[in-house]
C-alpha cells in the first residue's frame, strides 16, 4: 500500500510537470531509487562497442515489455538480449511447447514471437547463455542439455529469409565437451570460427570441461580440456581483446578449488592468470569478465565476501593489481548474488544482482572506478515492474540499455526493461 501511495504521487506530479521530459515534448515519469524520473521523448544513439555513449536520453527505468502470460510462451528469461535491426532476440531456459525453452524476438511493435520451442530428446533444451549475431549474418547459441546424449548442443537461427529459420548445428558427445552454460564468441579479423566453453566434458578421465572451436559449418573440436588445476567447471561467455585473445573464469578448480581466472588463445594455450581463494573472500565466479576501457577486466562473483553474497572484483590482463572492489551485503541499499555481466558506460561500470535492494528483488547498481564507490541505481519489485535479473545490459541502437528480469511484469512471468542511467 506504502508503494501505490508513493506511485500516485508521482503520476500526479508528472501530470502537473508536463515540461520534466524536456524540450516540451510529453513526457512520464517513474519512482526509480534516486526518486523521480522522467521519461523523456528524445533517443540516442549508441558511439560505439565499449558502451561509452554521447547520448542526450534522460536518466530512467521503464518496463519494456511483460513476457508471455501462458506457459507455452516465452517465460522466465535468463539470458541478455541481442539486436538486429531492430529487433530484439533473446532465450528462456523453460517455456515453450515442452517447458524446455525457447528462442523470441520482440519486434518494434513490441509483439514477441516464439521462434523455437526446444523439446528435448534430440533436439536441444534449456538455453541458458545469450545469443551471438556471428559475421555470417545468422543468431548462433547453446544450449546446457538435449541431443541425442542429452550433453548439450550448438544452433543457429537463420535470419536471411527474413522469416527466422532455427536448425541444430552440433550435439556434445562428452569427449568433445558437454552441458554449455556458457554462449560464443566470434573471432578477430580473418577468423571466422567461434569459441565457447563447456562446464563438463573432455578429458574422458577427468570430466572438467573444456574450451571449444566451432566453424561456420558446424566443425567442432577441443582446442583445451581443464584439468582441475588449471580450473574446472567453467560457466561463463568467454570475452577478447583487441588482439584475439580470450579470457574466461571457471567456477571451480585452481589452487583452492574456488576458480580461476584464464586466458586462453585461439589455439588452445591456456594459462591461469588468477586462483580464487577464499581468504580474499571472491570465490567460484560464473559471470563473464569485462575489459574496460582502463585496461582492465572486471567480473563478479556471485557467492563469497564477508557476507556470503558475492563480490565485484578486477585485475589486470596478466593477474596483476588483483582486488577485491565491493562485498555486497544484500541490505535495502545493497544487492545480493550478481550473475550478470558487466557493461561500462561512459566509464562507469553498471551491473544487476539478483536479489537485495528495497524489495529484495535485485537491483541495478554501478561502480565507479575512480572513486570505488557502488551505489544502487534501481531497485526492482515494485507493482507490475520485474524482478530478479539473472542477465546484464546490452546497449540498444536507440542508446538505451536493455535487460531481462525472470519474474515479475504484468503476467508474473518475467520481463524485457530499458535502462539509461
Amino acid at each position: 500500500m506504502k508503494h501505490f501511495y508513493k506511485l500516485l504521487i508521482v503520476t500526479l506530479i508528472c501530470f502537473i510537470l508536463t515540461s520534466c521530459g524536456g524540450g516540451g515534448g510529453k513526457a512520464a515519469c517513474t519512482l526509480a531509487v534516486g526518486g523521480l524520473a522522467c521519461l523523456g521523448s528524445s533517443s540516442g544513439s549508441s558511439s560505439g562497442s565499449s558502451g561509452s555513449s554521447s547520448s542526450s536520453v534522460t536518466s530512467t527505468y521503464t518496463t519494456y515489455k511483460s513476457m508471455n502470460a501462458e506457459s507455452t510462451g516465452a517465460t522466465g528469461p535468463q539470458s541478455g538480449l541481442v539486436e538486429v535491426n531492430g529487433i530484439f532476440y533473446g532465450t528462456t531456459e523453460s517455456g515453450g511447447s515442452a517447458n524446455l525453452g525457447t528462442v523470441f524476438s520482440i519486434n518494434s511493435s513490441l509483439q514477441i514471437t516464439v521462434i523455437h520451442s526446444f523439446a528435448g530428446g534430440t533436439d536441444g533444451a534449456n538455453p541458458f547463455a545469450s545469443l551471438v549475431v556471428a559475421r555470417d549474418g545468422n543468431l548462433w547459441g547453446t544450449t546446457v542439455n538435449g541431443g541425442s546424449n542429452n550433453y548439450g548442443t550448438v544452433f543457429k537461427v537463420s535470419l536471411s529469409s527474413g522469416t527466422p529459420t532455427y536448425s541444430q548445428v552440433h550435439v556434445f558427445l562428452s569427449t568433445n565437451g558437454a552441458n554449455p552454460y556458457g554462449g560464443l564468441i566470434q573471432g578477430t579479423g580473418t577468423d571466422t570460427a567461434l569459441y565457447g566453453t563447456t562446464s563438463a566434458g573432455g578429458d574422458s578421465n577427468l570430466d572438467l570441461g573444456t574450451v571449444y572451436k566451432i566453424t561456420l559449418l558446424g566443425q567442432e573440436s577441443v582446442i583445451h580440456s581443464f584439468l582441475g588445476s588449471d580450473g574446472s567447471n567453467p560457466q561463463s561467455t568467454l570475452i577478447k581483446d583487441s588482439n584475439g585473445m580470450m579470457y574466461g573464469t571457471t567456477k571451480t578448480g585452481g589452487a583452492s578449488d574456488t576458480g580461476t581466472v584464464f586466458s586462453v588463445s585461439t589455439s588452445g594455450v591456456e594459462n591461469v592468470i588468477h586462483p580464487f581463494d577464499a581468504d580474499t573472500h571472491a570465490i567460484n565466479p560464473e559471470s563473464s569478465l569485462l575489459l574496460a576501457s582502463d585496461g582492465q577486466l572486471y567480473g563478479t562473483t556471485s557467492t563469497g565476501g564477508q557476507y556470503g553474497l558475492g563480490t565485484i572484483y578486477s585485475l589486470s590482463t596478466s593477474g596483476l593489481n588483483y582486488q577485491v572492489l565491493h562485498e555486497f551485503a544484500g541490505a535495502t541499499s545493497d544487492g545480493s548474488k550478481p550473475y550478470g555481466n558487466l557493461v561500462e558506460i561512459n566509464s562507469v561500470i553498471y551491473g544487476t544482482t539478483q536479489l537485495g535492494g528495497s524489495n529484495d528483488l535485485g537491483l541495478i547498481y554501478s561502480y565507479k572506478p575512480t572513486t570505488g564507490v557502488v551505489s544502487p541505481v534501481y531497485s526492482f519489485g515494485l507493482l507490475s515492474d520485474g524482478a530478479q535479473p539473472f542477465a546484464g545490459l546490452m546497449l540498444g541502437s536507440d542508446g538505451y540499455y536493455y535487460g531481462t528480469t525472470t519474474l515479475g511484469g504484468a503476467n508474473s512471468k518475467g520481463t524485457v526493461y530499458k535502462f539509461y542511467p
